[in-house]
């Protein structure tokens, strides 16, 4: 229809228009992700070649199982309770169907085309990266921003760290054609380590270490990727051997909270019996964070602290270790939780298993069909009851690890279907010899143990976009 009036390319055109939403808006915008879905559907109605459409997702059996998983979700509101909940979590999973139908159903665009792809999702990465960086390092008082999670302004941590080590897979390649790529990827390495996200740092290592097997692998050099093996298993027992390592405080004058409370009041204008800006008790904060400085929590050693370190306690680091930042302090604050597991609350990892632990609880009563799309939260809140969580209330949340949801919300065979798709689109990337595809896949099957990567809208995009892309053979 509209060939008539802009030309034979404009479909096509307006195809790329739709591709370049997505690459842009997974990273920084939901407007834009919208109007990716929005243009990309209405083209494909007024353009109206249905054969053709029908014949290639006829062609695509990844397609088939991924339009399955999504078809399981409506089976599973026969037995869910609570439809509303039910039929609104179906429309945001609206996007994991017209995602992969609008990228699978035309052809590809040109190597050329694909190039200026990813170099907008390189840009976008890189521009939303830096003002990232910039807000929290420079303008975090005026920002309101405290915890290094909020680092992240154009959406969630967790999924800004994953796309990053995605885009660091596309600049490593480009630094063969252009060395200045390789900026790139010592600042998307940095940024990563900076913002302390464990599913970017995995996701970085998966991409560090695939693109070095990859490059063994071509020129045949067993021996390094042997050691590069043994070096990946040796520094994950090292890491199980760090974080199991006890803490030991020193203690170099009598503890005395009166002496703290009396110094404290003089150097801040928070109540010591209050709490800091992370929600946590003040006064825990200061004891720990002094002992951790110079082993006193007596009133001489906070007098010790300079105003920066004054400061960081305000702010709840409660470890001098852990106000230094980087990945260092991340692991040390992983560390602490692991060794002090009495309250989970405001510990990430220690309300991760908690949430597991629910969750699992919830799966053995469950375990066939699961509780159904529209019960999960529900069901989820009266097990924390039932088991007399310490968590509260408002920590009180879903899986946190999509295997889990995945066994919630569909039962055993959805489960079962879904590491299926992985697995499935994974083998497909190594026939097709695809490096991003098969780093990709890698990423998906291992960062969704500690996140529910499908339950936002961010989430589901990344997912569907990829997986709908590679799909194929693609030539960059």
């Amino acid at each position: 229809m509209l060939q008539r009036w802009f030309g034979i390319k404009a479909h096509s055109r307006l195809h790329y228009l739709a591709l370049l939403f997505f690459a842009v808006g997974m990273v920084c915008s939901k407007f834009l992700m919208s109007m990716g879905l929005l243009l990309g559907s209405l083209n494909l109605l007024l353009e109206a070649d249905f054969q053709t459409y029908y014949r290639r997702i006829k062609e695509n059996r990844l397609i088939h199982l991924l339009l399955l998983f999504y078809f399981l979700f409506w089976v599973s509101l026969l037995w869910s309770q609570n439809w509303v909940e039910g039929l609104d979590q179906l429309r945001r999973l609206t996007s994991l169907l017209l995602i992969p139908l609008i990228i699978s159903v035309r052809a590809l665009p040109s190597p050329q085309k694909i190039k200026g792809l990813w170099s907008f999702f390189l840009a976008t990465l890189l521009l939303t990266s830096l003002v990232n960086s910039i807000s929290y390092h420079f303008f975090a008082e005026q920002l309101h921003l405290v915890d290094i999670r909020e680092m992240s302004m154009f959406g969630s941590h967790i999924r800004f760290g994953i796309l990053i080590g995605i885009g660091l897979s596309f600049t490593l390649i480009r630094i063969r054609q252009q060395k200045w790529y390789f900026l790139l990827a010592l600042w998307f390495i940095f940024y990563t380590l900076d913002s302390q996200a464990l599913s970017g740092v995995l996701t970085v290592l998966i991409v560090l270490i695939g693109h070095a097997v990859s490059f063994l692998l071509q020129r045949r050099k067993w021996g390094w990727v042997l050691g590069i093996g043994s070096m990946s298993i040796f520094l994950v027992f090292g890491l199980i051997y760090y974080l199991a390592q006890p803490i030991e405080t020193r203690e170099t004058c009598p503890r005395n909270p009166a002496q703290l409370a009396e110094v404290w009041q003089k150097r801040s204008t928070l109540p010591f019996d209050g709490k800091d800006l992370r929600g946590q008790l003040l006064a825990s904060t200061i004891e720990r964070f002094v002992l951790s400085k110079n082993g006193c929590a007596a009133g001489s050693g906070l007098e010790t602290l300079n105003n920066e370190e004054i400061r960081w306690i305000e702010l709840g680091f409660a470890d001098i270790r852990e106000a230094k930042g980087g990945l260092s302090a991340r692991l040390f604050g992983l560390r602490y939780q692991l060794h002090h597991s009495d309250n989970p609350n405001d510990h990430s990892l220690l309300e991760r298993l908690e949430y597991w632990r629910n969750a699992t609880s919830l799966i053995a009563d469950n375990w066939l069909l699961g509780v159904g799309v529209g019960d999960l939260s529900d069901q989820m809140q009266s097990r924390y009851e039932e088991r007399e969580s310490q968590l509260r209330p408002d920590r009180r949340l879903r899986p946190h690890n999509y295997y889990l949801t995945t066994w919630l919300n569909l039962g055993l065979i959805g489960l079962l279907l879904f590491i299926t798709l992985l697995i499935l689109f994974i083998k497909r990337q190594i026939q097709y010899q695809q490096i991003h595809g098969i780093l990709t896949g890698l990423i998906f099957l291992l960062t969704l143990f500690i996140e529910d990567g499908l339950e936002t809208q961010m989430g589901i995009t990344i997912f569907a976009f990829f997986f709908a892309f590679y799909s194929r053979r693609v030539v960059h």
